[in-house]
């Protein structure tokens, strides 16, 4: 028996490692060197809520000597989750980022949320990472926000790893699940460790790899990791799982293959390189197991972080593209190339705002500036840090491959490029879903309403699926967002954090309406306004479109023939006009999609005025609507039901009655899983409705999925 560096070494070593591994204090003005000396992993870890992401990452700061004090979720108590809401929910809102040493390579970690109201911040974490760690359930398995994390990280092409967690519940089946993970998502799943115990019995695991057994001692909360022979009882479905791995491993490569055929031992590294090269390749996802609340199989999942998910460097290019002429641009990601990075967040504070980004290549230097493609501008960066959470390590420079927070840049946020202002480029942003729900929101007094509209303002930048705007008949600020849940966490910030005094509606949703068939209208305005005389033509056709054209095509607004040879400003007069029309009007006076205007206007005359022109604009459009006639749309959820089979009868009727297409109903483990599409109407408060037809035993998730034809008795509601 042989045991493993316990975690009071660990800290010990860590230490004489380097001091950059303590935790920074907020502003600690400490000098460090980057990561770009030691191999890095660039990770997140993704799940669906409540399958232990958190409680993961607390493991790993303690573990690695980041942190020497355990959090919990359910304490409130965890270091990732530091905003209150987070605290008090037990729920991580905000992707949390943090910097720590295991072996001999710095991980720069994300912690994303698992609810699908804050999808956008798997979405943007996705967009910069190199890897990721998937979680799942060892008792529900794959479920639906695992699916969408997953589909996120399909969109970037990110190499991943499953952790299979939560082995010590009633009913964890790590074999079922390892199924389950691979026919959800037709991947190929490569095990490299196996349980050994079950549900409570669940006692330590057995590497694959290595063909050792490894226990974790209870008394050091795990942190103290036994390596032993494989129990007796455990040789002969080790061995099998082993045969399966070389097989897999083999079929993907020569010398495995080779030495496998002979009969021959693989050696430790040349496996360890081509599973490696399989998983980079995204051929296979390497799985592994454990429990993280009980404080067991986390080390084996950092070691596999680090053998297995890319180095910055395995990434040798991200494509861009030329700021002037649109044309794709190839980035070496090496330090040596000039300076490039892309601004993934932006996060305000009671200390300004930090500006979180990802350098793809080159360096730049605090105090230094770079250029914004988008805007044209210089952007001076003052301060540069690594982050932990919400504390900062203030850093000199920050070099290819690195993630850190930037303050300084003024005109720059979400999505952004900076650059070396000879050598630009625009990295491609990350894409965030329409808003399915809204609320209004008005100021009690006239003096509160400027600060209101700035405190919105800086709130929209922030977050990207978060959207305000001024209803034109109340005078009402319109806050839109992902969900019920997304708009009650930004109304309880306005409140505590910001003191706003103002009166908030409840949630409703978000609709759009579309046109229902082709139609055009052509306007001649000859009138006086303002005491003028103004004359103005214009023709316009409203075409509806299919979704997933490709962008030049579904263009809102768009000039059959070319923009005309006249003035910008009557340009913009007219399209102005026709975009302001489309953003909510018609008699139902939701936005529009899925429609375009294609404008033309007939040759102008010596008479024709600009305000003419804008007139006939919106007459055009409100005529051609007219003739085209209009479709309700409403924004459509995919949902999942989970409960005990004794409730299914009454939760199936009661999704029924809500207009539900069921789509599957599965039977996992004595569970019954109902999927399917319902409206985002028709499940507002849901949840609450669920508990009482279940006795709080049924489980329900949902995320959008479009927007669907509203019955007409619906949209009649709307109708003035």
């Amino acid at each position: 028996m042989r045991i493993r560096i316990g975690r009071e070494d660990m800290r010990l070593l860590n230490q004489c490692r380097s001091l950059t591994d303590q935790p920074a204090k907020s502003g600690a003005n400490v000098s460090s060197q980057s990561s770009a000396s030691h191999p890095t992993r660039n990770i997140g870890i993704i799940a669906h809520i409540d399958a232990g992401k958190t409680t993961v990452s607390e493991r790993f700061l303690f573990y690695s000597g980041k942190e020497y004090r355990m959090g919990e979720v359910h304490e409130g108590s965890a270091h990732m989750d530091w905003l209150v809401e987070e605290q008090e929910r037990g729920i991580t809102i905000t992707s949390a980022a943090t910097s720590f040493r295991w072996s001999d390579a710095v991980l720069n970690l994300i912690d994303t949320p698992g609810h699908v109201d804050f999808t956008a911040e798997v979405e943007r974490a996705l967009r910069v990472l190199d890897g990721a760690v998937g979680v799942f359930c060892g008792v529900a398995g794959v479920q639906a926000q695992s699916e969408t994390v997953w589909r996120q990280a399909d969109r970037y092409n990110v190499p991943r790893i499953a952790f299979i967690n939560k082995l010590d519940r009633v009913g964890a089946d790590y074999f079922r699940v390892l199924e389950n993970v691979s026919d959800a998502f037709s991947v190929d799943t490569l095990p490299l460790n196996i349980p050994v115990g079950t549900e409570s019995d669940f006692r330590a695991v057995i590497d694959l790899v290595t063909m050792k057994q490894y226990s974790f001692d209870s008394e050091s909360l795990g942190a103290t990791v036994v390596e032993s022979d494989i129990d007796a009882d455990q040789e002969e479905l080790a061995e099998l799982w082993r045969g399966e791995l070389l097989d897999k491993v083999a079929d993907h490569d020569d010398a495995v293959m080779e030495l496998h055929m002979e009969g021959e031992d693989v050696p430790e590294e040349l496996l360890r390189a081509a599973i490696r090269k399989g998983t980079l390749g995204r051929v296979w996802v390497p799985v592994l197991g454990g429990s993280a609340l009980s404080n067991k199989g986390i080390q084996p999942l950092l070691d596999a972080v680090v053998h297995y998910l890319p180095d910055p460097l395995d990434v040798p290019t991200v494509e861009g593209q030329d700021p002037k002429s649109g044309d794709p641009i190839q980035v070496p990601c090496t330090g040596e190339d000039p300076f490039s990075a892309l601004i993934f967040k932006v996060q305000i504070d009671t200390h300004g705002e930090l500006l979180y980004m990802r350098v793809y290549s080159g360096e730049l230097e605090k105090g230094k500036t770079a250029m914004n493609p988008r805007t044209g501008k210089r952007e001076r960066v003052n301060s540069i840090h690594r982050m932990h959470a919400n504390s900062r390590e203030n850093l000199e420079k920050a070099v290819a491959g690195d993630i850190v927070a930037v303050t300084g840049p003024r005109f720059s946020g979400t999505g952004d490029t900076l650059c070396e202002a000879k050598k630009q480029v625009m990295l491609e942003e990350p894409v965030f879903p329409e808003t399915v729900i809204s609320m209004a929101i008005e100021p009690r007094s006239g003096q509160d309403r400027d600060r209101l509209q700035e405190i919105l303002g800086r709130i929209e930048r922030e977050d990207p699926t978060f959207r305000t705007e001024i209803n034109e008949e109340t005078g009402q600020f319109v806050m839109s967002g992902m969900g019920e849940l997304h708009l009650e966490v930004i109304r309880n910030r306005l409140e505590r954090d910001f003191k706003v005094n103002a009166n908030i509606g409840q949630p409703r949703v978000a609709y759009r309406q579309m046109v229902s068939k082709e139609a055009t209208s052509r306007v001649k305005v000859e009138r006086q306004l303002g005491g003028k005389d103004q004359f103005g033509e214009v023709s316009l056709t409203l075409v509806p479109l299919q979704p997933g054209m490709d962008d030049e095509e579904s263009d809102p607004v768009v000039w059959d023939g070319g923009v005309p040879p006249i003035a910008p400003e009557w340009v913009q007069a007219v399209q102005g006009t026709v975009e302001s029309c489309l953003s909510g009007g018609g008699s139902l006076g939701f936005p529009f999609i899925q429609v375009q205007a294609r404008i033309q206007l007939p040759p102008i005359t010596p008479e024709t005025t600009e305000a003419g022109l804008a007139v006939a604009a919106r007459e055009a459009f409100d005529e051609a609507h007219e003739k085209a006639g209009d479709v309700l749309l409403e924004p459509l959820m995919q949902f999942q039901v989970s409960t005990p089979e004794e409730y299914f009868g009454s939760i199936h009727q009661d999704l029924v009655r809500r207009r539900a297409q069921i789509e599957d109903v599965d039977l996992v483990h004595d569970i019954r899983k109902i999927t399917g599409k319902v409206p985002l109407a028709e499940v507002f408060g849901y949840t609450t409705g669920l508990r009482s037809l279940s006795q709080g035993r049924a489980g329900f998730s949902m995320e959008p999925v479009g927007f669907d034809s509203a019955p007409p008795e619906v949209a009649e509601r709307f109708r003035f």
